[in-house]
């Protein structure tokens, strides 16, 4: 008997067919002028910095955790995802162990707006209240960013089982890149359920970020609220090496996101037009890309162009890195010097014969020397030279800064004879920032 129902039910199941597949879903997401989203982003991130220290290979244990909570209004909508945001941060912390050394930062309360904007170049962060410092930059500009979110989604009608290939776009924002060299990353619709759809994103890309190389493996699983036409959470894994570049060591990490997301029915105060008004539109003011920096000793700030990357620092001294467009151009060394008495500064001879006998510089020619015009009653004297460092030729030019009580600084301009036409009147610029006496 067991075994007559058996081969009944089986012709039952032959005659009705295959049971029918489920219809297609949009898996698009909404996006356009003055949509709204809030999102809670969290970071954990573990693996190794990688250096060379006396000629030997290195590595430092690296770990951080990031938490940034934020609603986000759509202000330009490019390749079909968001290309300019506003954003309001509730939360924006981050810590990080190097070796055991641990540090951490947050936003300040008047730097909570932000706008977002994605460029061919990467992610471009700034404050309409005025210039971040490079740790504020970097909180807002190096999570996850979920403007990439729609073009992680194929944008058209998919079935379960169905894949696509995420663009080239997308891959550069979802991974910080600033270019994608080569992309493999691979969408995939795994289930619909209740009106929320299942899909994964895995795959391969390499990339350009700050002048280094990075290779990633990325393994991804989120969900999409099917009739809010919105990606509502996100499991993004990668793995990343880098090399060494410019302004960062080599690593290799392992980074966990994960983004939970919803729409918002109306504007947080924070996004009323009244407060994104204050967003310029087309080019930023370079006043707003700058970026702020204090000595911690207060003996000096400076507003300063956002190409220049701080690669070192101690009591004495400040050294800087010029980077165009992922390239190294040169490095400057600021230097707090003993002040003088008020209203004198070191003399012009004694700061020449200085320069000339400076430890491992062979000066060879003088190309130009003198005085510079300056405001804020400061005085600023100009050296620059060819010769050799390490034997290696070199231009170097000398600045020194006096304040009117006594304040002095010596910064120290090094770049390669290529690469003069480059550095232009940047340096010249940086030097002219610094202020005296602020904090």
């Amino acid at each position: 008997m067991t075994r007559f129902v058996a081969l009944a039910a089986a012709a039952l199941a032959l005659a009705a067919g295959p049971a029918p597949a489920a219809d297609p879903v949009n898996l698009t997401e909404k996006v356009g002028p003055d949509v709204r989203t809030r999102a809670a982003v969290d970071l954990d991130l573990k693996g190794e910095l990688l250096f060379v220290l006396d000629g030997k290979k290195e590595s430092a244990r690296l770990e951080a955790r990031a938490r940034h909570a934020f609603t986000e209004r759509t202000l330009v909508v490019t390749d079909g995802m968001p290309s300019s945001t506003a954003r309001a941060y509730s939360e924006a912390s981050a810590t990080a162990a190097v070796a055991g050394e641990k540090s951490g930062r947050t936003l300040p309360a008047d730097r909570r707006l932000i706008a977002a904007r994605r460029t061919t170049d990467g992610l471009v962060c700034f404050s309409p209240a005025g210039p971040l410092s490079r740790d504020e930059l970097d909180l807002v500009t190096e999570h996850f960013n979920p403007q990439c979110v729609g073009g992680l989604l194929p944008g058209a009608p998919a079935s379960v089982g169905d894949t696509w290939k995420v663009s080239d776009t997308a891959t550069q924002a979802a991974c910080l890149l600033g270019a994608v060299l080569k992309a493999d990353l691979t969408g995939k619709l795994l289930d619909v359920k209740d009106g929320v759809a299942t899909f994964t994103v895995e795959g391969t890309a390499e990339g350009v970020e700050h002048g280094a190389k990075v290779v990633l493996a990325v393994t991804a699983t989120g969900t999409f609220d099917v009739a809010a036409g919105c990606v509502t959470s996100l499991m993004w894994k990668q793995k990343d090496e880098r090399e060494q570049g410019p302004v960062s060591p080599a690593s290799k990490v392992e980074a966990t996101v994960t983004l939970k997301r919803e729409p918002v029915a109306e504007f947080p105060a924070e996004l009323a037009d009244a407060a994104v008004a204050k967003i310029p539109e087309g080019e930023v003011p370079a006043a707003l890309t700058a970026i702020r920096h204090a000595d911690p000793k207060g003996r000096y700030a400076l507003v300063h162009a956002r190409e220049w990357h701080v690669t070192g620092q101690t009591d004495a001294h400040l050294v800087v890195r010029l980077v165009d467009r992922g390239g190294f151009v040169a490095q400057a060394t600021l230097s707090a010097w003993r002040p003088a008495e008020p209203g004198k500064h070191m003399a012009a001879a004694d700061f020449k014969k200085a320069v000339a006998e400076a430890p491992g510089w062979i000066q060879s020619k003088v190309l130009a020397d003198g005085e510079v015009a300056v405001t804020g009653g400061r005085w600023l004297y100009r050296l620059t030279a060819e010769g050799k460092m390490d034997e290696l030729p070199v231009v170097q030019t000398f600045y020194l800064l006096a304040g009117a009580g006594g304040e002095q600084m010596g910064v120290t301009v090094a770049v390669t004879p290529e690469q003069v036409r480059a550095v232009g009147t940047r340096d010249l610029d940086l030097v002219r920032a610094i202020e005296f006496g602020k904090k």
